[in-house]
């Protein structure tokens, strides 16, 4: 569960990246570790977004920059270091008044949960929060999001996990 291959397809995303405050707990969650050093932090702001669906690259779909426009932020927080103590106190900290989960993947080797907010029919946030003996990574991304075209990004900017969301289909 290592971001580093997506991280290096957008390194401008580490120049000057401001970490957005949150009220909910996994914003909280996320402030809580950004700046502990046991953490790789990602975090793109909705300018970032917003100039990235601007970009002409020739190589990507438009309804795949429309996706992009549709996101107003991406924080990831991923360590080596405990995971499991990590992840227990994320986990803990969900409202499951808030979030709904869309489907759980666990082994004996990996947890994996994705979970969204949602007001009305149109989902606000998926979270994923995933584990393994080796990392914990949590990712969630704000917007109005389209599972199907955000499984499509995730797979051609290499974000691995995000692939298990192809499948989902949300009412």
């Amino acid at each position: 569960m290592k971001f580093k291959k997506w991280v290096m397809f957008f390194p401008l995303v580490l120049m000057g990246m401001g970490v957005f405050a949150q009220d909910d707990a996994i914003g909280k969650f996320f402030g809580k570790y950004v700046d502990d050093s046991r953490f790789t932090v990602v975090s793109v702001s909705p300018k970032m977004f917003r100039l990235l669906s601007k970009v002409n690259w020739d190589t990507i779909p438009g309804d795949l920059k429309q996706t992009v426009s549709r996101l107003t932020s991406l924080r990831i927080l991923s360590t080596e270091t405990t995971p499991m103590v990590f992840y227990k106190e994320a986990i803990g900290k969900i409202d499951r008044k808030e979030y709904e989960e869309l489907f759980t993947v666990r082994s004996s080797a990996d947890n994996v949960r994705f979970m969204i907010k949602e007001q009305g029919n149109v989902i606000q946030e998926l979270l994923m929060i995933a584990v393994d003996k080796d990392d914990f990574t949590l990712m969630s991304f704000v917007g109005n999001i389209d599972l199907d075209k955000l499984a499509r990004l995730s797979s051609e900017m290499g974000i691995q996990g995000m692939d298990k969301l192809k499948n989902v289909k949300h009412k």
